[in-house]
């Protein structure tokens, strides 16, 4: 991909103009996802990283959004600011009693005087020296503005993956940020199935909100994406006897949980050690072909290429990339290196017949089915009669015909029985599975 890249020092931030024949590299329907932008390369969650991603040829650029004090929606990985932020500096008495400081008591001006600063002290990440380099939070209309416009400049449909990050506090707050991204969305033209756009969320209850009440409202139509954790996260709460728990998402692994997903889900997003342990063994060999068998994609997160994110079955990170996208089978990732990713996927050889035989035979594990209510019993199958079977002759009874030569022109032509007429038993659909929880250890997610 040859890429020429212009960077120039404007107002406040980076400005990065590039002319680029960025074509985006796949092997087969395998698909990049920019983690937070050019997360790796560029801090995350910035316009110019953005630019970069796109630049780099990722296919989707993912996008967290919260809410600030004056209703406007941010490109914010957490609810929180210190930790990507100089906000203790300039505004140390903002903080709530658990010590961090939310974007929901903050206004957009003020947000926007805040500098962003690089959160990982990994080796090879930007060398960030709060110095001259002024990059701030973007609100999730900039960022769309941009994405539209380098569409129409390069040439090609740039795709997002924006997350609805913890509706569950928003709601706390008295605010409905499911409502108010939809209606960015819809402004900017991102209204059906068709648009190159995946929504996310790890709260099972407001997906199934955002699909029957709030995208008919609109007429809109999106592909959603369940995300799951290993029920020990914060992203997901529910309120119940007057305190907060964390979601359980043990329902959703098992074939019924799956099936019941797949009536309004597009796909699930999980972090990958929830697929594969620290030794190489993968935990659920049937979940991904499941989860296929339903029509329905999986992009696990988070794909770093630090030594120290690595696991100890992958030499490097293109022997991980390579483990996931064509062993495990997963259909895209989540990537702080979309850039690598991409080549990666450009210079991998085409697979081999045997490997594409593989991968299409795990994909037909589960049949695809409705939904079924567990407390609904099959319908009774009436018992069919045997078919009538000609009693057996013993042959040395029967008489032996001479074998007579046969004229092919004169043969007559042989016509196919007719159907026997007996019908098929017809099977019932199996009652929902006992649910199967994943409980792996965590090594990595999406912080």
């Amino acid at each position: 991909m040859d890429t020429n890249i212009l960077l120039i020092k404007t107002s406040g931030w980076l400005l990065v103009l590039l002319t680029a024949m960025a074509v985006v590299a796949q092997a087969g329907d395998k698909i990049v996802i920019a983690h937070r932008a050019a997360s790796g390369y560029l801090m995350e969650h910035n316009l110019p990283s953005v630019t970069l991603a796109v630049a780099m040829g990722s296919d989707y650029i993912e996008q967290d959004l919260v809410m600030s004090k004056d209703d406007q929606i941010i490109v914010l990985h957490d609810p929180t600011l210190e930790r990507v932020t100089n906000v203790a500096d300039l505004f140390p008495a903002r903080k709530r009693p658990d010590g961090k400081f939310y974007a929901l008591d903050f206004t957009l001006a003020e947000i926007k005087q805040l500098q962003l600063k690089e959160p990982y002290a990994n080796s090879g990440r930007f060398p960030d020296s709060n110095k001259n380099l002024k990059l701030s939070i973007p609100t999730f209309k900039e960022e769309l503005e941009l994405i539209r416009g380098l569409e129409k400049t390069l040439g090609r449909d740039i795709g997002i993956y924006p997350e609805i990050k913890q509706p569950w506090l928003h709601r706390k707050e008295g605010k409905d940020i499911s409502m108010a991204v939809l209606q960015i969305l819809h402004d900017y033209g991102y209204q059906s199935k068709d648009d190159k756009i995946f929504l996310q969320c790890f709260d099972p209850d407001e997906l199934k909100r955002i699909h029957d009440e709030l995208l008919p409202a609109k007429q809109m139509t999106l592909k959603l994406i369940q995300l799951i954790d290993d029920n020990n996260g914060h992203e997901t709460k529910f309120l119940q006897w007057g305190e907060w728990f964390n979601y359980n998402y043990d329902w959703i692994s098992s074939k019924s949980g799956l099936r019941t997903l797949s009536t309004y889900i597009s796909g699930i997003g999980l972090d990958k050690a929830m697929l594969v342990d620290d030794s190489g063994n993968i935990l659920r060999p049937d979940l991904v072909s499941d989860i296929h068998s339903l029509g329905m994609v999986v992009h696990p997160y988070t794909f770093r290429r630090e030594p120290e994110s690595l696991p100890p079955y992958a030499a490097n990170f293109e022997a991980l990339l390579d483990f996931f996208y064509f062993k495990v089978g997963v259909d895209g990732v989540f990537t702080d290196y979309c850039g690598d990713a991409v080549e990666f996927l450009k210079n991998r050889p085409p697979e081999s017949g045997a490997e594409a035989a593989v991968e299409e035979e795990s994909e037909s594990a589960l049949p695809a089915q409705p939904a079924v209510d567990p407390v609904v019993p099959s319908t009774p199958v009436e018992p069919q009669e045997p078919p009538l079977v000609a009693p057996e002759v013993n042959p040395v009874d029967m008489p032996t015909a001479p074998v007579m030569p046969t004229d092919p022109a004169t043969e007559p032509t042989l016509k196919p029985a007719p159907a026997s007429g007996i019908m098929p038993i017809p099977v019932p659909v199996p009652g929902p599975e006992p649910v199967q929880p994943i409980v792996p250890p965590v090594t990595d997610s999406k912080e």
